[in-house]
């Protein structure tokens, strides 16, 4: 195993990280349902075999996962790597919460003390959420109190925001959603180099967007990845492209069989930093154009349409919608709508009353578009 610098911290992170939200299933369409002995199975292979961060969140398998972890981090396994998981900022209403959910965490976890401890998911009115109720000097009680080690956060808005996020709090790392295809998405590469010149520490998240740019891969993209030095799979063609950037000090894999575990072990006992040449990010540029010529709706998930009267998740149905189009992932997005979507809030919901439409900076004909997602992903 590869490892890499994190940050100024001094301690080395495998350049692969375990992400604990896509665990196998019992019930593919019940996320609570882990298949425990497979799992365990998994985790216990990847540690094993040198990966040395888990990554967790309170939400992850509708707030199963932490519990579960907590099990299968025993015998030893606690000591053996380094722990993170994940404030639900979204949830926090008073000053007291934040206290609250992390307790619960410990509890879950079957820990006293966590390495990392990441705000999860901050945008707009995460931030807010963190200023209105001193979310910052939370953090800094459980530094200075060692019940946590590390403090970051987990980012899904735009640019401008992540920079301003990035100054306000000395923080140690960050969480970037980054791939080819995604690489001027939300905080992007310009955010990775930002965040990496004021001395944070990177990780990666969605390498393969959610395995999207693994499974199902055009002829047209493999046909590209084939042009390349290396002789790899379409999910080593995306890694690379993230493990190549020298900021990156760890990537995050949401893992759901074996074989991926070892696939993606054995991938990341190279050293791939500065490996790709100017000629072959060229290949990974027209694959991204490929992808996006594929683009359903213009959706930059700007959160203008939100909220909305019936409680309809329009930015994500849009995305789901987006996905199964661009990356021939339509049993994926199938599966994410009837799992992450309760009926009553699915886009069949919608009345069509306009307002989305009017704040909506794109002018996406929204109601229309929704009514077309259901059909596609009911």
């Amino acid at each position: 195993m590869i490892y890499r610098k994190f940050g100024k911290t001094g301690i080395e992170l495998s350049q692969l990280g375990f992400g604990a939200m896509r665990f196998p299933l019992i019930d593919e369409y019940d996320p609570t349902k882990i298949d425990e002995t497979r799992a365990t199975h998994m985790l216990h292979y990847a540690i094993d075999n040198g990966v040395n961060y888990v990554d967790n969140a309170y939400p992850y398998h509708r707030q199963t996962s932490e519990v579960f972890l907590g099990k299968a981090l025993k015998q030893g396994y606690r000591q053996k790597i380094y722990l993170g998981t994940k404030l639900p900022v979204w949830l926090i209403k008073s000053k007291a919460d934040s206290q609250k959910y992390f307790d619960e965490q410990l509890q879950r976890l079957h820990v006293d003390y966590l390495d990392m401890y990441l705000l999860h998911s901050l945008g707009k009115n995460g931030w807010k959420t963190v200023n209105d109720h001193d979310v910052l000097r939370f953090l800094d009680r459980l530094l200075k109190a060692g019940k946590i080690r590390l403090a970051g956060f987990s980012y899904h808005d735009e640019l401008p925001l992540f920079k301003k996020i990035v100054d306000a709090y000395p923080w140690t790392f960050c969480l970037i959603q980054l791939n080819y295809v995604d690489d001027h998405y939300q905080a992007g590469i310009e955010g990775l180099e930002y965040a990496h010149e004021k001395g944070l520490a990177v990780m990666i998240m969605e390498p393969l967007r959610g395995g999207k740019l693994a499974n199902n891969v055009p002829l047209q993209v493999t046909n590209l990845i084939s042009k390349s030095a290396w002789h790899q799979t379409p999910a080593q063609f995306a890694l690379r492209w993230v493990l190549n950037r020298p900021e990156v000090s760890c990537l995050l894999s949401g893992m759901s069989t074996l074989e991926q575990v070892k696939e993606n072990i054995a991938f990341a006992s190279q050293e791939h930093m500065n490996s790709l040449t100017a000629e072959e990010l060229v290949l990974y540029a027209r694959a991204k154009k490929f992808y996006q010529s594929r683009t359903k709706v213009n959706c930059s998930q700007c959160g203008y349409c939100m909220p909305c009267a019936k409680n309809i998740p329009i930015s994500f149905i849009l995305e789901l919608f987006n996905d199964a189009c661009m990356y021939d992932a339509v049993e994926d997005s199938r599966w994410a709508y009837r799992v992450f979507i309760k009926p009553e809030n699915r886009a069949d919901q919608c009345t069509k009353c306009g307002e989305c439409e009017e704040k909506c900076p794109q002018k996406i004909p929204i109601g229309e578009l929704l009514e077309e997602a259901d059909e596609s992903l009911k």
